[in-house]
C-alpha cells in the first residue's frame, strides 16, 4: 500500500521528479569532486617526510636558489644534510612524453630521500657515471627502459641535448612514493 502510494506520487508531477533527481545527482557529484580536490591537496603532505624541509625560489621552480645558500643553510641549527636539485624540464623524444626530470647533487640527494629505494650496485654505478641517471620504476616501465639504455633529453629551460645513461631504477618504499621522476647529475648540467 505504501509503495503504491509512493510510486503514484512520484510520477504525478514528472518535472518535479526529474528536477529532484537532477538536484540529488548534482549534490553527489559536487561532494565527490570536492573530496577529490581536498584529498589531492593533502596528498603532498601525506607523501612527504616530517624530517625534511624543501626550499625553492619564490618566483618559480625553474629558477634555482644561489648555490651559496647551501653553505648558509648548513649552518642553521638542526640541519643535518643539504642537497639541491634543479628542474631541467627536458623533453624525451616528443613533447607528449612529459615527466619530471631534475639535475641533482647525486649523493646527498639520495641520502635525503631514503624512500627512493635503489639497489646498492645501481646506486654505485649512478654515482660513478657523470652521464648516469636514475628513473622511477613506473617511468621505466612506461618507456620500456632497461639499465644501460641511452636516454636523450632535449633541454627546454637549459638549451642543448643531453644523452643520459640509465644506471638505476628506483622503487618507492611507500605506496605514496612518486616513481615517475628522473634524476641525473647536476655536474653534467653545470
Amino acid at each position: 500500500m505504501l509503495l503504491k502510494l509512493l510510486f503514484r506520487n512520484i510520477f504525478r508531477r514528472k518535472l518535479r521528479t526529474v528536477l529532484t533527481l537532477c538536484g540529488l545527482c548534482v549534490a553527489i557529484l559536487a561532494f565527490g569532486l570536492l573530496r577529490t580536490v581536498i584529498d589531492a591537496w593533502h596528498a603532498g603532505v601525506a607523501g612527504s617526510s616530517a624530517t625534511r624541509l624543501v626550499t625553492r625560489n619564490a618566483i618559480s621552480l625553474t629558477f634555482p636558489l644561489p648555490l651559496a645558500y647551501r653553505d648558509r643553510i648548513k649552518t642553521v641549527e638542526g640541519v643535518k644534510n643539504v642537497s639541491h636539485g634543479t628542474w631541467f624540464g627536458g623533453i624525451y623524444i616528443d613533447v607528449k612524453n612529459f615527466f619530471a626530470n631534475f639535475a641533482v647533487d647525486a649523493e646527498s640527494f639520495l641520502d635525503l630521500y631514503p624512500e627512493y629505494v635503489l639497489p646498492e650496485k645501481e646506486r654505485h654505478d649512478f654515482l660513478q657515471d657523470r652521464r648516469g641517471c636514475v628513473a622511477g620504476a613506473k617511468l621505466a616501465k612506461r618507456f620500456g627502459w632497461r639499465i644501460g639504455d641511452a636516454i636523450p633529453l632535449t633541454g627546454t629551460i637549459f638549451p642543448g641535448n643531453r644523452e643520459l645513461v640509465l644506471r638505476g631504477i628506483y622503487r618507492g618504499r611507500y605506496k605514496t612514493t612518486d616513481e615517475t621522476q628522473l634524476f641525473f647529475h647536476w655536474e653534467s648540467l653545470n
